[in-house]
């Protein structure tokens, strides 16, 4: 008679998972000649602002020993004045630089990191030495996010280091585009959402060359909507409003212009203009610009010391709507929370789509 004997049931060896520090360090190996590349080009573009700015030093010095930040109408002032506007070159050619870092990393780093194996079929082998797909990605985007964030967010301050004279002089100001996406936070928080979203859309796409496109063709995108539309609308978002202080010209509309000495108040952005009339009742356009011509017509091309004197004796009165100065770093912090948001979210989508594939 023949028995069967049951083999016995053996209990379950417990899988350790690699720890991160190897998987780390095995990312590093894979990406070190992007991460070098990278180095490489941040530290030019840190040199370069560091230069510029040792040129500017003893010009602003001089301008600041000759009193022309509280008068800038003293005899050299003019002097300098027309020195720095000559001299932006180095300075714009930085701004524009760092603009379009958000999108070479998303085009570059971005979106070749999964969509290249996923092409290559390089998947196969890596998602399958006891790691783990998710693990892997993740330990791959974090590596190079932490990176790239670092060391944008030391350039957008390099850069606002080296703005500082020109806008203490009325040439730039920290409140236009330029400038406002280019601050330590958001350019960080920029080169974070262009890295998460090359990589969410090479695991999406799965073709380099169509990924790293659509990637150019969004950040890019969106870059320019900040630069001419979005920061606006952000900045336009809960305005004060004045009457005791008013830019030149007496405009009306949108205004889009910085505070400064005779543009009050000082260092805050002025957002819009309007005139109210008898009983508090916005004017119109057209309305306004009557009132503005009629006031000059009065005095017969006269310069007009005091335009409120005339406008309180005709019941008019003119306000202005304006951001303080102590305002800028909420939009700044508010800005970058959005973009970090989103990356957040690509990434967790990114990985969602990698752990799902067939």
């Amino acid at each position: 008679m023949a028995t069967v004997a049951a083999s016995p049931v053996l209990p379950r060896r417990r899988e350790h998972p690699v720890p991160w520090k190897a998987m780390a360090r095995v990312t590093w190996l894979q990406r070190r000649s992007t991460l070098i590349g990278l180095l490489v080009l941040f530290v030019g573009c840190a040199v370069a602002i560091v230069v510029g700015q040792a040129g500017t030093h003893a010009s602003y010095a001089s301008f600041v020993a000759n009193g022309c930040v509280q008068n800038s109408f003293h005899t050299p002032c003019g002097n300098f004045e027309n020195w720095f506007s000559d001299n932006t070159d180095l300075f714009s050619a930085m701004v524009i630089a760092l603009h379009v870092a958000p999108v070479v990393i998303g085009v570059f780093v971005g979106a070749p990191l999964l969509s290249r194996e996923l092409e290559s079929g390089t998947f196969r082998f890596t998602w399958t030495q006891g790691v783990g797909r998710s693990r892997a990605v993740v330990t791959t985007f974090v590596l190079l996010a932490v990176f790239v964030t670092v060391a944008t967010c030391a350039l957008g301050l390099l850069l606002n280091w080296f703005a500082h004279p020109f806008e203490i002089i009325g040439i730039e100001s920290q409140w236009q585009s330029g400038l406002f996406d280019t601050t330590g936070p958001m350019l960080a928080a920029w080169t974070l959402f262009g890295l998460a979203l090359g990589t969410f859309l090479g695991s999406l796409i799965g073709r380099t060359v169509a990924a790293m496109a659509v990637t150019a063709a969004i950040v890019g995108g969106l870059l320019v909507a900040s630069f001419v539309w979005l920061v606006h609308q952000l900045e336009a978002f809960g305005a004060l409003a004045t009457t005791r202080r008013m830019p030149m010209g007496l405009g009306v509309g949108q205004l889009n212009l910085p505070g400064s000495q005779f543009n009050g108040p000082v260092g805050s952005w002025l957002v819009r203009a309007w005139f109210t009339g008898p009983g508090g009742k916005r004017l119109s356009s057209a309305a306004a610009n009557n009132v503005i011509g009629r006031m000059y017509d009065a005095v017969k091309g006269k310069v007009i010391v005091d335009p409120s004197r005339w406008l309180s004796v005709h019941h008019y009165i003119y306000w202005v709507g304006y951001q303080p100065a102590s305002h800028f770093w909420i939009f700044q912090v508010i800005a970058a929370a959005i973009l970090i948001l989103l990356a957040a979210l690509l990434a967790l989508a990114t990985v969602r789509l990698v752990r799902h594939r067939a």
